[in-house]
C-alpha cells in the first residue's frame, strides 16, 4: 500500500475510500451501508433512480468511464451490508471467490435469463452488451459486509501488523479516523498512518505473516493474506456448517500438499511469526499447527473470537488433566480423544468398534472439572493445556509404546492448533474429522512427529 485516499475529487462516483498500491491496479471503493439491510443487491436496487438522480449502475459506469484510460487501472469496488439477492439471475453468478460477475457473464446467452438481466443493464446505460462486460472485468461485489465483519477483518490485520487488536485499541483507531474526516485530511500515507500508530502507541511486535486457510468457508478478502489456500469447492455442502466431507478421496491429500507447499513458501520468504487465519474444522487446525511445529522455530497465533491465541503466550497454570482408559483389543495401535468442550468417549468408541480400528485403547483426557465450552479461559491457559495433552499422550506412550496414534478432538479450535503445534516426539498421528452428531468420523491427515 502506497497510500490511502478518502473523498478526493476527480474519481467519480467511487471517491470513499481509494487504496492506491506502488504496483497497479488501485482500488476504488464506495461504501453503501444502510440501517436497515432488507433490501437486497440486485437489478432493482442497483438501477434504481431516485428523484431524477443517477442510479448506482450509472454511477459505477460513469467512474470506470472516468477513470479506465488512466495508467496502472483501477479496480471499481461496491461495499455494502445487503446481502446479493440470490434469485436475481445475473447476480447470482457472482463468484464467491473473486466476488465479480466475469468471466460467467462473458458465458451466458442472450436468450437465457441471466443474458437478458444483462441486456437490460445495457439498455439501462445506453450501451451494447460488450461494454457492460468490460466494466465487469474491474468491477467486484463486496455485498453482506456486516460490521461486525469488518470490525474482525481490522482485528486480523492489526494482528497481522504487530498492532494492539483489543476492542479498545480498534475503538481508538477507527476513532482517530473518523476524526481524519472531520478535520479535512484526504490523503495519508504509509508514513502518515505509521506516525499515528506510533503517536497512539499501538504496536506490540514486529509485524506477522498471514497464512489464510479457506477451508469450509471462503474470507471475502483473501488479498489480505500473505499467503491462502481456498478448499472450500472441495467439500460436500452449500454452508459452512454442512461443510464435513469432502466430495473426493484424494482431497485430503491434495489439502496436505497445498499446506506444505504454502507453508514452504512462508519459510522462504523469511516468516518465522505466522497469524493463522480463516474458519476451518478441529482435524484441519490441528494439521496446520503441526505443518507449522513450534521445533522449527515458527511461532503462530489465532483471533479466537476477538482475543490473540499465540503460542509464546505465558502459561497459566491448569488443574491435572483426567484421564480414562476405554479397552478395546482391536490392535497395537493407540486411540487419544481431547473431551476439553465435550466428552466425545462414546461417539468414538462406537466408531471404533463399528469400524474395526486396530487399537487396543482410547485414552480420553478431560479437564479436571468437566468437560465444558468454558473450559479454556485464554491464551496462557491453552498454552498449557497442549503442553499437557501432548505430555499425557507421550507418558502413554512410555507406559506402552505404539507406532500410531489416532486422533478426535472436541475443543476449542485454537486450542486445537497450538495442540498441532506442539505435537512432537510422540508418535505417527492419524487425525480425524467429525462428520457431526451421529455420523461418526472420517481420518483425515496424518502427521509425522
Amino acid at each position: 500500500m502506497l497510500q490511502i485516499e478518502m473523498e478526493v475529487n476527480d474519481a467519480g462516483n467511487v471517491d470513499d475510500v481509494i487504496v492506491r498500491h506502488r504496483t497497479a491496479p488501485h482500488r476504488y471503493t464506495q461504501v453503501k451501508y444502510a440501517a436497515s439491510a432488507a433490501t437486497p443487491v440486485n437489478t432493482s436496487y442497483l438501477t434504481s433512480r431516485r428523484r431524477g438522480s443517477t442510479s448506482l449502475l450509472e454511477k459505477f459506469y460513469s467512474s470506470w468511464k472516468l477513470l479506465r484510460e488512466r495508467p496502472g487501472g483501477a479496480i471499481l469496488e461496491l461495499v455494502t451490508n445487503r446481502e446479493l439477492d440470490a434469485t436475481d439471475p445475473l447476480l447470482k453468478l457472482c463468484d464467491g471467490r473473486t466476488d465479480m460477475l466475469m468471466p460467467a457473464a462473458d458465458r451466458i446467452t442472450d436468450r437465457s435469463e441471466a443474458g437478458k438481466t444483462l441486456i437490460a443493464w445495457a439498455q439501462h446505460l445506453g450501451v451494447d452488451r460488450g461494454t457492460v462486460q468490460s466494466m465487469l472485468e474491474q468491477l467486484v461485489f463486496r455485498t453482506g459486509r456486516k460490521v461486525s465483519a469488518e470490525e474482525e477483518r481490522a482485528t486480523a490485520l492489526m494482528l497481522a501488523a504487530g498492532l494492539r487488536a483489543d476492542k479498545k485499541s480498534l475503538l481508538l483507531g477507527t476513532s482517530t479516523i473518523a476524526e481524519w474526516v472531520r478535520q479535512g485530511r484526504r490523503v495519508l500515507t504509509r508514513d502518515d498512518i505509521q506516525g499515528e500508530v506510533e503517536a497512539l502507541a499501538l504496536r506490540t511486535s514486529e509485524p506477522r505473516a498471514i497464512l489464510l486457510i479457506q477451508a469450509i468457508r471462503r474470507d471475502p478478502h483473501p488479498d489480505d493474506a500473505t499467503i491462502a489456500v481456498d478448499w472450500v469447492d472441495l467439500y460436500e455442502g452449500d454452508e459452512p456448517a454442512a461443510r464435513r466431507r469432502p466430495k473426493e478421496s484424494d482431497a485430503w491429500t491434495r489439502m496436505d500438499a497445498e499446506l506444505r507447499s504454502a507453508v514452504q513458501t512462508l519459510e522462504d520468504g523469511g516468516h518465522r511469526d505466522i497469524l493463522v487465519s480463516g474458519k476451518m474444522r478441529l482435524g484441519t487446525a490441528f494439521t496446520v499447527g503441526a505443518r507449522l511445529a513450534q521445533v522449527t522455530g515458527t511461532s503462530i497465533s489465532y483471533d479466537h473470537y476477538g482475543t490473540v491465541w499465540s503460542s509464546d503466550s505465558p502459561r497459566i497454570p491448569v488443574p491435572a488433566l483426567r484421564l480414562t482408559r476405554t479397552p478395546l483389543g482391536q490392535g497395537d495401535d493407540l486411540a487419544v480423544a481431547f473431551g476439553i468442550t465435550r466428552d466425545p468417549t462414546n461417539a468414538v468408541v462406537s466408531y471404533l468398534r463399528k469400524n474395526q480400528i486396530p487399537v487396543r485403547e482410547l485414552l480420553t483426557l478431560v479437564p479436571a472439572d468437566g468437560d465444558h465450552d468454558q473450559s479454556v479461559a485464554g491464551p496462557g491457559q491453552a498454552v498449557t493445556l497442549a503442553q499437557e495433552l501432548r505430555n499425557q499422550v507421550r507418558t502413554e506412550l512410555e507406559r506402552q509404546p505404539a507406532d500410531r496414534i489416532h486422533l478426535f478432538q472436541a475443543c476449542p479450535c485454537a486450542l486445537a492448533l497450538l495442540t498441532g503445534h506442539r505435537w512432537n516426539r510422540v508418535a505417527r498421528t492419524l487425525v480425524y474429522e467429525d462428520l457431526g452428531a451421529g455420523h461418526g468420523y472420517l481420518p483425515a491427515f496424518t502427521v509425522s512427529a
